[in-house]
């Protein structure tokens, strides 16, 4: 049986080094388009900038064909302001980037600047588009 070769430690270290740079450069200068999200308690009435109903029957609604405008296309928010979302129908339905479950609530604060872009059964474009600045 032959010995397998052995590298000097020197050539992995550069090659180590030269990924690490290139990947350092393909990041430079770029900035996240996503914030980030963190969960809040979604029973406090009072301490969310924007507050949308999904009403019971939208689900209905929709299957005849009926335009459902819930929230806007877009919606311009800061860091720091919350949103909530909840859900009186007994269907679930996608509000841009959030999945929001039959008879659930979803409430949520923006922590960082981007945009965040899903699709939305609550609004006759089928897109929310959130803007946090």
């Amino acid at each position: 049986m032959g010995t397998l070769p052995v590298r000097a430690p020197g050539r992995l270290a550069k090659v180590s080094l030269i990924l690490a740079a290139l990947l350092l450069l393909g990041t430079a200068g770029c900035s996240t388009s996503t914030p980030e999200l963190k969960v809040v308690p979604p029973d406090d009435e009072e301490s969310y900038d924007y507050d949308f109903r999904i009403p019971f029957g939208t689900g209905v609604s929709l299957d005849k064909g009926e335009e459902i405008e819930i929230v806007p296309q877009v919606l311009d928010v800061k860091i720091g302001e919350r949103i909530r979302v909840v859900n009186d129908d007994v269907r679930g339905a996608a509000v841009g980037i959030f999945w929001v479950p039959a008879g659930r609530t979803v409430a949520m604060e923006f922590t960082t600047t981007g945009t965040l872009t899903g699709e939305c059964d609550v609004h006759p474009s089928g897109e929310f588009t959130i803007n946090v600045t």
